[in-house]
């Protein structure tokens, strides 16, 4: 008995309609990397990167890097430097910051709704990875030295 609510307790059961449920959303899917700046800021109807999910992948993801710098009397505007667009089965929402006077900013938007994932990704709300914060850091030192040379 004990070992059977044990179980019960620590696996995901699925109704059989569950299971079956249809994933029809679709997403933006882009990357500034390799698609440019067409994918920095999609507006409206823009369907061109548009992507069937697939599988568990019920959420559509915005994923933004960008940067400031600041000196004792100013801070820069932010500055893109990367945008990710696609279907994703695991999506928080939050923003993450790192550095003082260079500052790298990850910010990640989720949404449900189809190519929902629009606009620049530019929200209060980021969430980074473990190779999200390497590349974060690894762009951090590289600015700063840029910046502020010895």
């Amino acid at each position: 008995m004990v070992k059977q609510r044990s179980q019960l307790l620590t696996t995901e059961h699925r109704t059989h309609a569950a299971s079956e449920r249809a994933n029809d959303l679709w997403c933006h899917q882009c990357d500034t990397m390799e698609d440019g700046e067409r994918c920095a800021n999609l507006t409206g109807n823009f369907t061109t990167f548009g992507h069937k999910c697939t599988g568990d992948k019920r959420t559509c993801m915005v994923k933004r890097f960008s940067y400031t710098t600041s000196t004792e009397d100013s801070t820069s505007s932010p500055q893109t430097w990367s945008v990710e667009r696609k279907c994703t089965n695991k999506c928080d929402s939050g923003c993450i910051v790192v550095g003082e006077r260079t500052k790298l900013s990850a910010c990640t938007t989720c949404c449900e709704k189809s190519f929902c994932n629009i606009g620049t990704g530019a929200a209060n709300d980021l969430t980074i990875r473990g190779i999200d914060l390497f590349l974060a850091l690894i762009l951090q030192i590289t600015l700063t030295i840029i910046m502020y040379p010895s």
